[in-house]
């Protein structure tokens, strides 16, 4: 005889919280980066198990016929079913979890077959605290990982370490996760999952290497400055400082602060060093060139210089001057920005002249290349156009001559 089946539902998170599919409605997804792993993934309170008999349970005993059930995770750890048993899960892996409940409900009811898994993901809220941009408490999933939760906090910032990240578990052991691998190399090792009852720290780093010029730095590790000193002339240039790591070359530590924007001078790349008799010493580093590629000291300043990209705007405009190219946007969009056409000038007449010399009328261009200059005339006038500007022509002639008699 088959014993009735019941559901107990609890949850941490009316998110994660919606009916059984044999009552017609679905369980509720997250989108997630990537499949969760039933061998690392580790249960707690909130998260939410399917079970699914084989051949589904008979309606003269469940009342609904359904085959799938859901089993939350109670805030003490235990999956609970009634008439069947109840098993700690909270600490174990997916794997180890579904095969506690898959086991125990086998020799319960040795004919029938059931098999688990994760329904839902349980949500929980982790203190990020240190060299970050927006230390706090942030919440989570069980399927995210550490760097996801540094993301949330604003990033590391440019005095923090990213060799020693310190993941505090709630039994008092501490890992220290060195985060580069992942970010340089995608290595899912060094970008662990995080748990409920974890505490993320970031203590501050030793030795700093500064970087300046055309690179991607993110805001938490840099400050835009206008290249106003002997050494940057380049516009749109960022600067910041960021953990130095024994042994690491140009190329690699160039990757590991984001890269370089598109109009870096990439072969133009170099390091200063300050020596110990107070000279300075410029090794080149080019960054495409792997015969040439430095290891960094401490204190070094690697440099990518490089021009932004623009389009002059020049003529009868209330602005003209140098302007960001933003790709595929035609002269309108420049002339916009620059203030507009004032009313002297001559829409008709507009000319782009484009960087190898070769000269078109507006209509003739639809997307302005980086480099080029528009150019807004004067309007020619005839009398049926501005009277007016006649009018005060001939009285200027008038009064002159007048002047003269």
């Amino acid at each position: 005889m088959i014993l009735l089946i019941l559901l107990i539902l609890i949850g941490q998170d009316d998110d994660f919280m919606g009916e059984g599919i044999g009552n017609g409605a679905m369980f509720q997804f997250q989108p997630l980066l990537e499949d969760i792993d039933s061998y690392s993934y580790i249960v707690g309170p909130g998260d939410i198990l399917w079970f699914f008999v084989q051949g589904g349970v008979p309606s003269a005993y469940s009342g609904t016929g359904t085959s799938i059930m859901r089993i939350g995770v109670t805030p003490d750890g235990y999956a609970i079913m009634p008439s069947v048993g109840v098993w700690k899960v909270s600490g174990l892996t997916l794997n180890e979890a579904t095969a506690v409940i898959e086991n125990g409900f086998a020799s319960r009811y040795p004919g029938l077959r059931g098999k688990a898994g994760l329904a839902c993901l349980r949500t929980f809220r982790l203190p990020v605290t240190g060299y970050v941009a927006s230390p706090g408490i942030r919440g989570i999933s069980g399927a995210n990982r550490l760097v996801y939760l540094l993301n949330k906090a604003g990033g590391i910032t440019s005095a923090g370490s990213w060799t020693a990240v310190q993941i505090i578990h709630s039994n008092g052991d501490t890992t220290e996760v060195n985060i580069t691998d992942y970010i340089i190399n995608g290595n899912m090792l060094a970008n662990p999952y995080l748990n409920s009852g974890d505490r993320v720290h970031v203590p501050e780093a030793e030795e700093f290497v500064w970087v300046e010029g055309a690179v991607r730095l993110s805001e938490s590790l840099s400050t835009s400055f206008e290249g106003d000193s002997e050494e940057s002339v380049w516009n749109k240039s960022v600067r910041g400082m960021v953990e130095y790591i024994p042994g690491e070359t140009v190329s690699c530590f160039i990757r590991r602060v984001g890269g370089t924007k598109t109009w870096a001078y990439r072969d133009s790349c170099y390091i200063r060093r300050s020596l110990p008799d107070g000279e300075e010493e410029i090794i080149r580093a080019p960054l495409d060139n792997p015969l040439i590629d430095p290891e960094l000291l401490p204190g070094d300043i690697v440099i990518c210089p490089g021009v932004p990209p623009t389009v002059a705007v020049t003529g009868l405009v209330y602005s003209p001057g140098l302007y960001p190219h933003t790709a595929g946007m035609d002269a309108y969009f420049y002339i916009f920005q620059a203030g507009g056409l004032n009313n002297t000038a001559s829409e008709s007449g507009i000319r782009i002249v484009l960087t190898g010399g070769q000269e078109k009328k507006i209509d003739e261009i639809s997307v302005i290349p980086p480099g080029a200059a528009i150019t807004v005339p004067r309007k020619t006038f005839v009398g049926w156009q501005d009277p007016l500007l006649i009018f005060t022509s001939l009285a200027s002639i008038i009064i002159a001559w007048k002047s003269l008699e």
